[in-house]
């Protein structure tokens, strides 16, 4: 894997003007920025989520369930061209920003992986054979309701990469960012 440099932020979110490795910011605990991309369609008045199973080969959760795509923001990037970017590498396709709908802004306090993450929302609503993922990034790809999605994080959650209560706050923010839109 080639090595990125991150820019480094305070707890606040505030530019420290630093630059490190990717594996320096994170062996130090170091706050950076990344962002994630939740795929969803509406199907039956109700909200599905694009979800996928992790390589046994990732080194984050590896073999477990994701509910989104994303990666670190490249120093210098910012967070439109690091989604765009992401959704690019991750599952091959060119969207426009204009077509996402942003979400929130997390500070998630996990240390040692410190980092605001940029949540965006993309409504795909095609076949999913329209994806193309990298070789040995994902071994399965499905959608599921997000009420299914919660119930199974909760019954099986060494199965997920995340946890119920963050896919909880992100299904409210997808819910209201979608209905103002």
């Amino acid at each position: 894997m080639k090595q990125e440099y991150l820019d480094i932020v305070d707890q606040n979110n505030n530019s420290t003007g630093q630059k490190k490795l990717r594996s320096e910011a994170h062996s130090k605990g170091l706050w950076h920025k990344t962002v994630h991309i939740y795929f969803f369609r509406i199907k039956d008045n109700s909200f599905e989520i694009l979800v996928h199973l992790r390589s046994k080969t990732k080194d984050l959760h590896p073999n477990c369930w994701d509910t989104r795509f994303g990666g670190h923001l490249k120093s210098g990037e910012t967070p439109e061209e690091a989604v765009l970017g992401e959704i690019k590498e991750e599952v091959g396709l060119k969207v426009n920003l204009e077509d996402l709908i942003k979400g929130e802004i997390v500070k998630r306090d996990n240390y040692p992986n410190n980092e605001f993450t940029h949540i965006y929302f993309y409504n795909f609503d095609r076949d999913i054979s329209e994806l193309k993922f990298e070789d040995d990034e994902v071994q399965e790809v499905r959608w599921m309701g997000t009420d299914n999605v919660l119930e199974d994080i909760l019954s099986n959650p060494n199965s997920w990469s995340a946890g119920a209560d963050n896919f909880k706050k992100v299904i409210k923010d997808l819910e209201y960012k979608f209905f103002l839109n």
